[in-house]
């Protein structure tokens, strides 16, 4: 699967994204998510604005991010850890969480047609993916 397939994939599902590193974190959310790839990029972008670099977008090299892993602790909403090596080691460069779990108004109540979306997506692509480079025969 390419990074490019899967952002697809992750954008229906309408989670949010989260990129890090050493010094801090940027966090993309939205149900107008759309991606627009280009040479080696893949930018996500809004889809309501009218100049799409106008509000918040996350650009991302394609060739840096080799694998994904799903990361399930206990009482939280699992998330989609991508590393940027073809094993699933280190601190994960971007995060993508699944939509919650749990309904926070109502005292952590849980959200069956979240939790069904989750088991959905691991079932069908497992808990860890490979990323491969695009027209690659992989």
């Amino acid at each position: 699967m390419t990074l490019q397939e899967l952002l697809e994939i992750l954008i229906r599902l309408r989670g949010t994204f989260i990129l890090q590193n050493e010094h801090g974190s940027m966090e993309l959310r939205g149900d107008d998510l759309y991606l627009s790839p280009y040479n080696e990029w893949i930018t996500i972008y809004h889809a309501t604005p009218k100049q799409p670099e106008s509000q918040s977008h996350l650009h991302l090299r394609w060739q840096t991010l080799r694998s994904a892993a799903v990361v399930r602790e206990e009482g939280q909403t699992p998330h989609l850890a991508f590393y940027k090596t073809p094993e699933a080691v280190g601190e994960p460069l971007l995060i993508w969480y699944f939509p919650s779990f749990y309904d926070w108004t109502h005292g952590k109540t849980e959200i069956p047609a979240n939790i069904a979306q989750y088991d959905a997506f691991v079932e069908s692509r497992g808990m860890v993916l490979q990323l491969v480079e695009p027209n690659s025969e992989d």
